[in-house]
């Protein structure tokens, strides 16, 4: 993944606040590590970007949120950032986002979420809980791709600690990482390596179509609350209180090299759940293994599911 060379004939003048940093460093814009952001500067920032200007954020944490919406051909560089808030692409009504590249290292402390949006790239993409830092001084709400998100390619995904407990700011948070939309399921995600740790509720929910992902590892889940949360699209009504590692639904032309699922949690919660999907588009999971307590936790299947397992690792 490269990060396209900035357009130098772009004039920022209008918006530079610090003339000790060179252009598309955002501290020449007024953002600052470890200092708070408002809207206005965001939306300086934002628009520098949509004109082509390619912005580097430096090593630190970020005190704000970052919205993409309606810009095109954004490029960005992360050095090592952390953001206290959330991370939304979402579609703006007289524009869509499309074209977004991101490269480096970025951790996100609240949420992700994606819609209506596509041709996105993310480099290292971390989610993570860490209450003192996190503008809500909460663990944080996991990944969402949503309804009309399409060609979304993530070297390395890691989500951990997602939060699920019966506070309402969780209501959307049914999984860590959850790709759902009713009747515009998401297409095209390819991930090289995705891992979800201590998700409190579960771990997985994919739907959509032509999916590759090289390797998922979960490890623990489901001892969150099932109280106060919303259901996931495409999902047969309540199924979302039933907490479960991985869970495939209307997932067609799919593939999954390898799968491991562990858990340590003695609870009855599910280690896989394969629901239904169109028979002669089958989402195959070459390789698939579960560890500790998950080897005894039971797999839901749906008489017209289209998943297919190739292989069950240690399975001695």
């Amino acid at each position: 993944m490269k990060l396209c060379i900035t357009n130098k004939d772009i004039n920022d003048m209008l918006y530079v606040k610090n003339y000790n940093y060179n252009k598309g460093d955002v501290r020449r814009y007024g953002i600052y590590p470890d200092t708070y952001f408002s809207k206005k500067e965001w939306s300086h920032v934002l628009a520098l970007a949509d004109k082509g200007l390619a912005l580097t954020f430096e090593k630190g944490t970020y005190l704000g949120n970052f919205i993409f919406k309606g810009v095109d051909s954004i490029n960005i560089k992360f050095n090592d950032v952390k953001l206290a808030g959330e991370f939304q692409i979402i579609e703006d009504s007289e524009k869509p986002t499309n074209n977004l590249n991101f490269l480096g290292n970025l951790s996100v402390l609240d949420k992700i979420f994606i819609r209506k949006s596509s041709d996105i790239k993310f480099q290292n993409l971390l989610v993570a809980s860490d209450t003192i830092n996190n503008l809500h001084k909460k663990k944080n709400r996991g990944l969402s791709i949503y309804a009309g998100s399409r060609n979304i390619k993530i070297d390395t995904l890691i989500i951990k600690d997602t939060g699920g407990s019966s506070d309402v700011f969780y209501q959307h948070s049914a999984a860590a990482f959850q790709v759902h939309g009713y009747n515009s399921n998401p297409i095209n995600i390819e991930i090289n390596y995705l891992k979800i740790r201590n998700a409190a509720r579960s771990a997985m929910y994919l739907t959509g179509y032509n999916h590759h992902i090289k390797k998922i590892e979960i490890e623990n889940f489901g001892y969150g609350s099932n109280k106060n949360m919303f259901g996931l699209e495409d999902a047969k009504p309540n199924a979302q209180l039933q907490f479960t590692g991985a869970w495939f639904n209307k997932c067609n032309d799919c593939t999954i090299d390898t799968l491991i699922i562990g858990s340590n949690i003695n609870k009855e919660i599910y280690s896989a759940r394969f629901d239904l999907g169109t028979y002669s588009k089958p989402c195959i999971i070459n390789n698939i293994e579960f560890l500790d307590y998950a080897k005894k936790l039971q797999i839901l299947d749906d008489m017209l599911t289209n998943v297919l397992v190739k292989n069950v690792l240690g399975n001695d």
